[in-house]
């Protein structure tokens, strides 16, 4: 009823019952994004297996959705409001490289209208995915929980700019408007003003005062400072430890030739903090991504960005509550800020709240699917919870985001070893294997690829190999010694003298 569609759908009888036995169904939000998580878990709850854990009357039932209400009304508030998705603008330019400048505008225009407040639109993360795929918008709108769908091109020629752009109604399959510009690479600016425009006009939504100034507002005036800045976050969106650091060049190139861009320090916070996170745990780095997130805020106190990237330090530094802050104005400024979300949820983790973690955990995946270290946190999660089915179901989906994503990125050694791990959480111990070599052929010295191969390791009972690549993650620089004395992939080792030795030593240098 929530969907439109059964939980269970097979060609004949026999093979529909099989389904209704031995397999979940999809939760209602990933028909529909607009349905709140809690309103999934009541359905979910509704289709146990084992009657045991369905509810025992419907007034529990009744009980349960009067809980909800909030949520259920904020879902209806959320249908009223304008859902669009705006498609990367094809590079039809001579010049392919010129894919960098095509999705850097995708990304302006979607930063542009998502600071207004009634309407809603889909993050560059989740839209990246139908970049060539050639999905037609109705099944793109359907996947996305969106009416509205904008798709164009860009032509760049030297410093000629021609930029065509729909907007389509996905469920009357109308075209509401259409739009053709010609002109220099210095008029991209009023470009953008242009269709922005036109977007709130064809959806008939009115503006505030200050939300008109938000659309015509100019992130920068220097021209190749705006080049920099889209190349830059064009290779940070790569998320390779060599794409962030050719990022955090390119976030300075576009700073020394404008002082006050705002949206280029939040994008060297965002690098600095990912380089921190992913790839070199050097506490330099975390220092460096608060001073630009700050720097950021000090120009524009409205960049979601900003709080986000903020956010990501603050956590690293173990700062948690400072982090919380700074995640929660993030959401605040941008409902889909997806690594809001994240850290949000590692906050709750980290602080032994894992139920509370859940939910904003589910938000990531809902807003960014490929996003795969949020799976990660997930199935931990659900583990330590000892909540086994929605634990298969993790491990599960794991299966089918990694080789998605390393389809699209092979080259990513984390998503390797993160695959290794979840094909022996699977019982897939030969495939892990060579997804394991794959990542430390590609980083070798990496202390949290170092790491993540430990927990790969202890999974297949590799119990010395396992102590080994632990210790050398350390010796390398991991430092994070609260998250591997919680992390479940460990368990195994945990009773080990070198581990428990490891973690003393810690406890005794720390007095």
């Amino acid at each position: 009823m929530l969907t439109g569609e059964l939980p269970f759908r097979a060609e004949h009888e026999a093979a529909w019952i099989y389904l209704i036995v031995n397999q979940d169904p999809l939760i209602p939000s990933s028909h529909d994004r607009r349905i709140p998580p809690a309103v999934d878990s009541c359905v979910m709850k509704m289709l146990q297996k084992n009657r045991e854990n369905r509810f025992r009357s419907m007034d529990e039932v009744i009980s349960t959705l009067k809980q909800l209400q909030s949520e259920v009304d904020q879902a209806s508030k959320s249908a009223r409001t304008k859902a669009i998705a705006l498609l990367p603008f094809e590079n039809i330019s001579p010049d392919k490289e010129s894919d960098y400048f095509s999705n850097g505008l995708t990304e302006e225009l979607i930063l542009n209208l998502s600071r207004l407040k009634d309407i809603r639109v889909v993050s560059r993360t989740s839209i990246m995915q139908y970049k060539g795929t050639g999905k037609d918008i109705q099944t793109i709108g359907k996947e996305l929980g969106v009416r509205y769908i904008l798709e164009g091109s860009v032509r760049k020629l030297q410093d000629d700019l021609r930029i065509t752009a729909q907007l389509v109604d996905v469920e009357t399959d109308a075209q509401l408007w259409a739009g053709k510009y010609k002109g220099k690479l210095s008029d991209v600016f009023d470009i953008q003003e242009q269709v922005s425009e036109q977007i709130v006009d064809a959806l008939m939504v009115r503006l505030s005062p200050t939300e008109k100034v938000v659309l015509s507002k100019h992130p920068t005036e220097n021209l190749k400072a705006f080049d920099y800045y889209l190349r830059a976050r064009d290779a940070l969106f790569r998320m390779t430890k060599n794409d962030v650091k050719s990022s955090i060049e390119l976030f300075k190139r576009a700073i020394e030739l404008d002082r006050r861009y705002a949206l280029a320090y939040a994008g060297l916070g965002e690098a600095y903090a990912s380089l921190y996170l992913y790839f070199e745990r050097k506490e330099t780095y975390i220092d460096m991504s608060m001073e630009a997130s700050l720097k950021a805020l000090s120009y524009d106190t409205s960049l979601s960005e900003a709080y986000a990237a903020l956010g990501m330090a603050y956590f690293d530094k173990n700062m948690l509550d400072e982090a919380l802050s700074a995640v929660q104005k993030a959401i605040e400024l941008d409902p889909d800020s997806f690594i809001g979300y994240w850290i949000l949820g590692r906050i709750y983790h980290t602080t032994d709240r894992d139920r509370e973690a859940i939910e904003p955990y589910k938000k990531v995946v809902a807003l960014n699917p490929d996003f795969y270290a949020v799976h990660m946190d997930l199935r931990t999660v659900y583990e330590r919870l000892g909540d086994k089915s929605n634990y298969d179901k993790s491990v599960k989906d794991e299966l089918e985001v990694y080789p998605r994503y390393l389809a699209r990125y092979p080259e990513d050694p984390r998503a390797h070893i993160f695959y290794a791990v979840a094909l022996a959480r699977a019982g897939k111990m030969k495939e892990g294997k060579a997804q394991a070599a794959k990542a430390i052929e590609l980083n070798p010295s990496d202390p949290l690829m170092l790491y993540n191969t430990a927990c790969f390791y202890a999974q297949i009972g590799e119990k010395r190999l396992a102590l080994d690549s632990l210790k050398s993650s350390v010796q390398a620089g991991l430092e994070d010694y609260e998250w591997i004395r919680r992390d479940p992939d460990l368990e195994s080792i945990r009773n080990e003298p070198e581990y428990i030795d490891l973690i003393e030593k810690k406890d005794k240098s720390s007095k």
